[in-house]
C-alpha cells in the first residue's frame, strides 16, 4: 500500500515538473517574439545595430530571457550612425580652396601689373627712338612728324591704335592729376588758344617728349612755358 502511494506521488511530481517546464518554455517563447518586434522597429526607424549586437540576436538560444532583454535594451539605446564627414576638415578644405583662389587672383593681378609696366617701358623706349626727327605738320613718319602723329605712331608700334589728332586723343583714356603721372601717359597743352592743341608723351622725372615746332625733343613740365600752357593729362595704359 505504501509502495503504491509513493508511486502515485512520484507520477504527480513528474507531471508537476513537466508542467513547470512547459510554462517556463511558454514564457520564454513569448519573450522572444516581443523582443524581435522591438528589433524590427529599431531597423525600420533607422537606428544603428552594431555587428556585436546582431551576433547577440542571432545567438538568442544561448541566452536567458533576462539576458536577451538586457541585450535588446543595449540595441535600442545605441546612438544613430554619425556621418563620416568632418566639418572642421571641410572648413579647412574650403579655406584652402579660398586661399588657392586668392593666390591665383593675386598672381593674375601681379602678372597684369607687370605687363602694364613692361608696356609703359616699351612706349618710352619707342618714343625715344624718334628723338631728333624733324617737325612736319601733318607728318606721320620719320621723315617728318607732328605732335599727334608722333603719339599715334609710337602707340601703334606697341599694338595700341589711337585717333589721329590731339583733340581726338584728348578724349581717349582717363583723366589724371599731373602729380600722378606715370611714364607712357599723355600730357596736353594749349599752345594756340585752344585746349589740347599740343600733346606729348610723359617719360618720367617731370619730363615729356613731343614734336615741337623744330624737332622731336625732350622738354620739362617745370619750364615756364609748359607750366603756363599745361591743360590736362590722360592715361591710356592701365
Amino acid at each position: 500500500m505504501l509502495n503504491l502511494f509513493l508511486s502515485v506521488l512520484g507520477k504527480e511530481t513528474e507531471l508537476m515538473q513537466a508542467a513547470l517546464i512547459y510554462e517556463d518554455n511558454k514564457q520564454q517563447s513569448m519573450l522572444v517574439p516581443k523582443q524581435l518586434v522591438g528589433l524590427a522597429a529599431i531597423l525600420l526607424t533607422g537606428s544603428a545595430v552594431t555587428p556585436v549586437n546582431m551576433q547577440a540576436v542571432q545567438n538568442t538560444s544561448s541566452f536567458s530571457a533576462n539576458d536577451f532583454i538586457e541585450q535588446t535594451e543595449i540595441i535600442e539605446m545605441a546612438p544613430p550612425i554619425q556621418s563620416n564627414i568632418n566639418l572642421k576638415t571641410m572648413e579647412e578644405l574650403g579655406g584652402a580652396r579660398l586661399y588657392s583662389t586668392v593666390n591665383i587672383q593675386t598672381i593674375s593681378l601681379y602678372e597684369k601689373q607687370k605687363e602694364v609696366l613692361q608696356l609703359r617701358d616699351k612706349i618710352v623706349s619707342s618714343v625715344l627712338t624718334w628723338q631728333g626727327v624733324s617737325y612736319l605738320w601733318g607728318g606721320t613718319n620719320r621723315a617728318g612728324v607732328d605732335c599727334s602723329g608722333l603719339v599715334q605712331q609710337v602707340f601703334k608700334e606697341n599694338g595700341i591704335l589711337l585717333p589721329r589728332t590731339s583733340y581726338e586723343q584728348y578724349r581717349v583714356g582717363v583723366g589724371i592729376p599731373q602729380a600722378n603721372l606715370k611714364p607712357g601717359d599723355l600730357v596736353f597743352f594749349n599752345t594756340n588758344g585752344t585746349p589740347a592743341s599740343h600733346v606729348g608723351i610723359y617719360i618720367g622725372e617731370r619730363n615729356f617728349i613731343s614734336a615741337t615746332k623744330r624737332i622731336v625733343e625732350i622738354q620739362s613740365l617745370d619750364q615756364p612755358y609748359w607750366q603756363r600752357t599745361y591743360t590736362a593729362s590722360r592715361r591710356i595704359i592701365d
